[in-house]
């Protein structure tokens, strides 16, 4: 019993360790990490008028303009997938960015990170929206949305980023 309670240990152990030799279907290729300077605006809410009126009561966090400057880190990973073809996952990475608002100089924190698969292509261009938020008591209760807009641009045959760029805007 012991014997072939032992060689099927054996057999076990080495088709374990065939296994994790061999590595997943969706083997790494390239990674690669960029650090993009970034600015734009999410601008006033709904119903807001773009130039100020005499009566009008002064612009509150939850209605101004948000100036937004700052580093957004793009970090992308590409696999390959027998099913799927050549595809690269994309994180998104926006809470560097520096928000204030135009009128009331309030300071906004932001919830921006976001992970997305996609085919690899030469050119591809990702939309990310994120919560922009004043960074007060309870300022999350009076989150905005805004809009990260990335263009990239892959080398096809490693799978590595080789250019990137990042604009703010207003989710639409």
């Amino acid at each position: 019993m012991t014997n072939l309670t032992s060689s099927r240990l054996q057999i076990a152990l080495s088709l374990l360790v065939a296994v994790a030799a061999a590595g997943p279907a969706s083997a790494q290729t390239a990674t690669s990490t960029f650090s993009v300077s970034s600015s734009g605006t999410v601008g006033t809410a709904p119903g807001n008028t773009a130039t100020p009126v005499a009566d009008a009561p002064p612009p509150t966090p939850e209605t101004e303009t948000i100036s937004c400057t700052g580093t957004v880190k793009v970090s992308t990973v590409s696999v390959s997938d027998p099913a799927l073809g050549p595809q690269v996952i994309v994180s998104l990475d926006t809470t560097a960015l520096s928000c204030v608002g135009q009128s009331t100089k309030t300071t906004f924190l932001n919830s921006g990170q976001g992970n997305l698969t996609r085919p690899l292509v030469a050119n591809d261009v990702l939309k990310m929206t994120f919560a922009v938020y004043p960074n007060t008591a309870g300022g999350y209760l009076k989150a905005r949305t805004g809009m990260a807009t990335a263009n990239l641009s892959f080398n096809t045959t490693t799978g590595a980023l080789t250019a990137a760029s990042v604009t703010i805007g207003n989710f639409q």
